[in-house]
């Protein structure tokens, strides 16, 4: 049977035309890499590095084989495949990086009771993912006590002061200079933790509906449920 693919398409339709935040001078950004989209899940996107016209990178989500099978995300830079993510229900979600096809978790470890969202490996240095403000998740270089960001990804939602004035940013990335060194794989495991963060707010939000739904439909009949 010949495989099909269905591309998991962007519909996000943002209530307000967002704008390209200029990165903190304090930050000292070196790279920064604009989504052109970011839907719900960041299913699929278009990425370019500011102050060119050209894509740069790009995100794809698609259901590849048969009908139910699980989706997977290609990371591609121009024509050549950066990585591939193919996600699992039971058995662990598998990532193809390079020439090498791993488990996901034995490259980004992402505890379940942990302080941070994702780790990952380059060489001898450890690099961690954390929670900012707003929706915003920051890179730090070292240990789990390390504070200093070498990159953020701002989500498009996120509301940013710039010049006295309130704005609501284009989703991006920033990359100070370290950072920048191994760009391709801050994006990749960028996206995947802003993929794996959004899934678990909507299984959450999900979860509060199943408990809120008995007291909602009592309101709706006219008698409490008991």
């Amino acid at each position: 049977m010949d495989s099909q693919e269905t591309l998991l398409d962007c519909v996000s339709e943002p209530e307000s035309e967002p704008e390209l935040a200029a990165p903190d001078p304090v930050f000292g950004a070196i790279t920064v890499l604009d989504f052109d989209c970011d839907d719900a899940m960041m299913t699929s996107t278009d990425v370019t590095v500011r102050g060119e016209s050209h894509i740069r990178y790009s995100v794809k989500t698609v259901r590849a084989g048969l009908v139910g099978m699980t989706p997977k995300t290609v990371f591609s830079q121009g024509e050549g495949v950066l990585a591939t993510m193919q996600r699992r229900v039971i058995i662990p979600d598998l990532l193809t990086l390079g020439d090498k096809t791993m488990r996901l978790c034995s490259w980004l470890k992402t505890p379940i009771f942990s302080l941070f969202l994702g780790s990952f490996s380059e060489g001898r240095d450890t690099y961690i993912w954390r929670e900012g403000r707003g929706g915003r998740i920051d890179l730090c270089k070292g240990s789990g006590t390390s504070t200093s960001s070498i990159a953020r990804f701002y989500p498009s939602n996120y509301i940013a002061t710039h010049n006295h004035r309130r704005m609501t940013c284009h989703a991006h990335l920033i990359l100070g200079a370290e950072a920048d060194l191994i760009r391709e794989k801050v994006f990749i495991s960028c996206v995947i933790i802003v993929q794996r963060m959004r899934k678990r707010a909507l299984a959450r939000e999900r979860e509060d509906l199943l408990v809120l739904w008995p007291f909602m439909a009592g309101i709706g009949c006219g008698f409490p449920v008991a």
